[in-house]
Order: structure tokens, then sequence, then C-alpha cells
């Protein structure tokens, strides 16, 4: 090449290079005045769903002679057969699969277990370990049939009774009840979870029955729940006692530990469960204590709304609505904010035959904002 040709190229390479420079220097000076990138909020999805122990067991625990005893855990047992869990839980899994929230809390998700022959009038301590119905099984069964599969990450045990049955063929038979509060987690977010935990509350009532203890254990279980690199939420699930008067006070010192438990941790918290405690917070102290360390999703996002959530009659046959209660609740610290907030499940799944109902409660899901800025764990 001449040198006569080569100049003008050399000119032009030298004008592209200086362009580029001008160019480089001048985003430079723009990132520099628009500081670092900030990043966006995130939502994180959450339900509430109480699935139904399956049977009502008062009248096992109140059985003053052993032909009551035998007669009201044979009742139960029929119960439990009627209201059909694997049923309710394709109903269940309806509801979590629309929704297809990020972290769901259960509330009773039972474990019935069963032995033939049964010992349980002379060996009272529960050891039965036949499997009869895993609610939590059967409700994962069931998602994963859906492509919408969920993974448990932590898991509470509470109450564990046995009580006998009379079966016509089989005679005696031992059934074991075992009550669970579980976390679970939509299993494609599951790397998302960390610090799992879980643990039984101080305060618990305690009682016998005809034949051994029958103590009512109540606990919670949480997680700490990363949305993305930067953010941490701890996420928290309870089933708090019910108020009787032979209860007495234990719901209220229950709920003072959870409280306790939501001061001390050192994320945003988001709080499930079936507190037992009506959000018009005029009869029991239980919601008033924990609306004041967090706000009440459905309130916020719902305000004038009752948003019932309890209780439809346990056989499951009426097609009428008959909840006049809330006491299902997604709780969140007042630094994230509700975006959206429903009910589940609060229509009968079919007409024709019972069961109709997925749960004698409602579950409650909500869309939560997480800011930046929450520190990650």
């Amino acid at each position: 090449m001449s040198p006569d040709r080569a100049r003008p190229l050399r000119s032009r390479s030298l004008l592209a290079v200086g362009s580029l420079l001008v160019a480089t220097l001048a985003a430079c000076v723009a990132g520099a005045d628009e500081g670092p990138e900030v990043p966006e909020a995130v939502q994180v999805t959450v339900m509430t769903r109480n699935l139904y122990v399956g049977a009502s067991v008062g009248d096992v625990f109140r059985a003053a002679s052993t032909p009551e005893l035998l007669a009201a855990g044979t009742r139960a047992w029929a119960d439990l057969l009627a209201t059909d869990f694997p049923t309710r839980a394709g109903a269940l899994a309806d509801e979590i699969a629309r929704s297809r929230p990020d972290v769901v809390g259960l509330q009773e998700a039972t474990l019935w277990r069963d032995q033939t022959p049964g010992d349980v009038l002379t060996q009272p301590t529960p050891d039965a370990t036949h499997v009869a119905f895993d609610f939590l099984a059967i409700l994962q069964a069931e998602l994963t049939a859906r492509d919408v599969p969920y993974t448990a990450v932590a898991t509470s045990t509470g109450t564990d009774v046995e009580f006998p049955r009379q079966d016509p063929g089989a005679g005696l038979v031992d059934v074991r009840l075992t009550d669970r509060d579980v976390l679970m987690v939509r299993a494609d977010l599951a790397d998302r979870v960390g610090n799992p935990d879980d643990g039984r509350y101080a305060a618990q009532f305690r009682e016998t029955f005809l034949i051994g203890r029958a103590d009512s254990i109540r606990g919670w279980t949480s997680i700490d729940y990363r949305p993305d690199p930067t953010r941490t939420v701890r996420i928290l699930n309870t089933h708090l006692e019910v108020v009787e008067p032979i209860t007495g006070t234990t719901q209220d010192r229950q709920g003072e530990e959870f409280v306790t438990r939501i001061v001390a941790s050192p994320h945003p918290v988001i709080a499930l469960g079936d507190f037992n405690s009506p959000a018009d917070g005029a009869t029991l102290p239980t919601y008033r204590d924990l609306t004041a360390v967090l706000d009440d999703a459905w309130a916020s996002a719902r305000p004038g709304d009752p948003g019932w959530t309890c209780c439809q009659p346990p056989s499951f046959a009426d097609a009428v609505g008959r909840e006049n209660t809330r006491v299902d609740l997604v709780l969140a610290s007042e630094d994230l904010s509700v975006t959206d907030v429903a009910r589940t499940g609060d229509q009968p799944f079919r007409t024709t035959p019972p069961p109709l109902w997925a749960s004698d409660h409602f579950g409650v899901t909500a869309r939560i904002v997480i800011p930046d800025g929450t520190p990650p764990a």
C-alpha cells in the first residue's frame, strides 16, 4: 500500500478510536451520575391452609368408660373415612396449583396410623406404625400430578395420641393421630430456603383421658426465604390452641411466645397460620398482640371486608357456607406491602356427593412486596 493511501486510513482509524474513547468516557460519567444500580422490589406469594384433621375426636377424650371410648373411637374413624381426605386433597391441590404460591403454611397436616390387633387399652403409649392416611404425602402427590410439586422444608410435630376403635372383622384396632404443621416451598424455588427451624411452645394444654394422656401440643415452623440474592424474609407458620373454658390462657401465652419470636427476627417477617383468635380483636388478646408488631394482610388490602375463613360443618355435606369468623391470617412486617390478598376454597368444589368442601377452613393467599435493602441471610 502506498504512503498516500495509508494516510487517510490511519486518519479514519484514529478518528474511530477517538470517538470510542469519547463515548466510553460519556457512559462512565453518566453511570457515575446515576450511582450504583438499585435492585427493584420483588414479590413473594404465600398461602396459609388448614387441611382439617379429618374427624372430631372430642368424644374420645370425654369418654368415661371403655364401651364409651370404643364407641367414640369407632365413630371418629367413620368420620375420617366420610370426610375423605384423598378427594379433598385433589381440591386443595387445585387451589394451590391455581395460586402457585412460593411458600405454603399448612396446619393439621395429619398423619393417621393404625395397628391390628390393638393393644392401646393395656399399652397406652402411642406406637402404631402402619400408615393409613398421610395428609402431607397425599397432598404432595396431588400437586405433583398437576406438575406443581412442592417440597416440605420445615415440620412441627404436635399432638400424638392413640385410641381404640372396634372393627367388625378385625376386632380391636389402635388408631394413632399425629398432628403436624408444615411449611412447603414450590419445588423449583427450594434452593432459596435457608435456616429451616421448628419447635414447640412452652405453654401447652395438658390433660388425660380414660386410658392415658391427651395433651394438645402446639408448635411453630420457620424458614428464611430469599426471593433474590439480595433479600431475605423470615416466614413463620403456626396453629395456636383453641380457646375454651378448659384450655384457659394457653393460647394467650402461646401468642406471646410467637410474638417474641417475631420481634427477635433479624429479617422482615411474614407469619402464616390458623391463630384461633378472631380478627375482630374484641374477644381475645392474641390478634391484638400480633397486629401490634405485624400488619394484617387482609385488613390492609381489603378494609371493611370481613373475609371470614371459618368454619364449615365437618360433615362437608352442606352446600351453603357457614363461615362466621376470620382466624386464618397472613401477617407481614410494616416495611413489607401487600399487593393482593384472596381467599381460596370459599366455594364447594362439587355439588355431590359429600365432601363438598376442601376443608372446614378457607385458605388465604397474599402477594407481598419485599423492598430492596432487606438484609440477606
